[in-house]
């Protein structure tokens, strides 16, 4: 509902003095914005934080991560559903609608499923006799379960655009950027790539193909496929380069607590990120759950207080956050931050033949001392945290594989894109 509490506000006054002001419309109703903000941070900013709802027991839904991962921040934007409300910068007029809705306003009657079979439900041994009640069911259990509605028009054609650089680097945070950077000041032809768009980037962070993200990697073809452009302009890049650089980091998981999908539930890493993008600040009370190590120094940067995961035994809500029961009593709180080790992100590496390694956290991209992680059409390497290394020396561990790309490319000088 708007005219709820910001979660959000502007971190100085005057921060936003310079930025352009934007209208949104959500549901048909004006919001303000800012050209710094996504559709998420412009939502939050008026106490929008559930935008949809799950699939089989129809709970409200919002962002979690923030980083473009989980997908449960879904909207319908100008007539298109899908979109990651997290990642997704924000124009004026744009019009941006709540997903798996029955009603596209009011009381949505699908929530009552939640009431009904709060403890489980299982469609597919429900109601099984008589067979026209068992088929009534089941063509109303396959459409709650889809994403969202068929677009309002056609897709409009995707142009083809193909790309031979020496060097692709997917990913542009710490490790990705680093490694860029210093591949480029050698003099190599680099690509590099990521899901976030460009007004997001730090000074650095110069020629990168912002809001164009690796979708397959294809060895047996040789070929890298990543999309990019606008809903009414897309273009289709393939990449056919002599190395590949992964860097595509680590992603936010889930800290095991009650009622942990909420709305108003985020990754601390995730929120911090957004807030640093947005230039904002937090606006309601905050707690921060997770073990101390991992928990509380993200705690300190966000301002928010911090309870150890042990000491929760509920997040506290209706169709929001409200409060965490502790072992010592109630405390409010806006939204709540969970703060566990990230997850290193391994799927591209091992969808292009890299072999993976399991660690604490997850499963991450095994490579050699130099970095690299396979060979076929192109040479195969790895920095960052989707080799396990820490946000910290992330950067460091991008030039040091960077150089032995250099390396690579200098002993091997006539061997070009194939």
């Amino acid at each position: 509902m708007i005219g709820a509490d910001s979660l959000l506000r502007a971190r100085e006054p005057s921060a936003l003095a310079g930025a352009r002001r934007l209208t949104v419309f959500y549901d048909e109703r004006p919001i303000p914005a800012s050209d710094a903000d996504t559709v998420t941070s412009a939502l939050l900013g008026v106490g929008v934080v559930a935008t949809g709802r799950s699939l089989k027991y129809r709970r409200p839904r919002g962002p979690y991560c923030l980083q473009g991962d989980c997908g449960t921040c879904l909207v319908r934007i100008d007539g298109v559903p899908n979109h990651r409300a997290c990642t997704t910068p924000v124009r004026d007029g744009m019009r941006v609608e709540r997903q798996n809705r029955v009603l596209a306003g009011g009381p949505d009657p699908t929530a009552l499923v939640d009431r009904l079979f709060a403890s489980n439900i299982d469609h597919h041994h429900f109601m099984v006799r008589p067979k026209l009640v068992n088929r009534m069911m089941q063509d109303v259990a396959r459409n709650l379960a889809g994403l969202g509605t068929l677009p309002d028009l056609p897709a409009a054609a995707v142009r083809p655009m193909e790309h031979r650089p020496q060097v692709l680097v997917v990913g542009a945070g710490r490790s990705g950027l680093a490694a860029t950077a210093r591949l480029r000041a050698a003099g190599l032809e680099v690509e590099c790539l990521d899901r976030f768009d460009a007004r997001w980037s730090t000074p650095t962070a110069q020629a990168v193909r912002w809001e164009t993200p690796v979708f397959g990697i294809y060895p047996a073809e040789g070929v890298i496929a990543a999309i990019g452009g606008t809903a009414d302009d897309r273009t289709l890049h393939t990449f056919r380069p002599s190395h590949v650089l992964i860097a595509t980091g680590a992603r936010d998981v889930m800290v095991p607590v009650p009622n942990n999908d909420l709305p108003g539930v985020f990754a601390a890493r995730g929120l911090l990120g957004l807030l640093t993008r947005t230039d904002t600040a937090l606006n309601c009370p905050t707690i921060v759950v997770g073990a101390p190590a991992v928990a509380q120094p993200l705690a300190a940067r966000l301002g928010a207080s911090f309870v150890a995961v042990d000491d929760v035994q509920a997040i506290l809500g209706g169709s929001r956050v409200e409060a965490i029961a502790t072992s010592s009593g109630k405390r409010e709180a806006g939204c709540v931050a969970l703060a566990a080790r990230p997850a290193p992100v391994s799927e591209l590496a091992r969808q292009a033949g890299a072999e993976v390694v399991w660690m604490d956290a997850g499963f991450a991209v095994a490579r050699d001392e130099l970095g690299r992680c396979g060979q076929g059409p192109w040479t195969l390497w790895a920095c960052g945290e989707a080799c396990g290394v820490t946000a910290d020396v992330a950067a460091d561990d991008g030039l040091r594989v960077a150089d032995n790309i250099l390396a690579a490319v200098r002993s091997r000088p006539d061997r070009g894109p194939r």
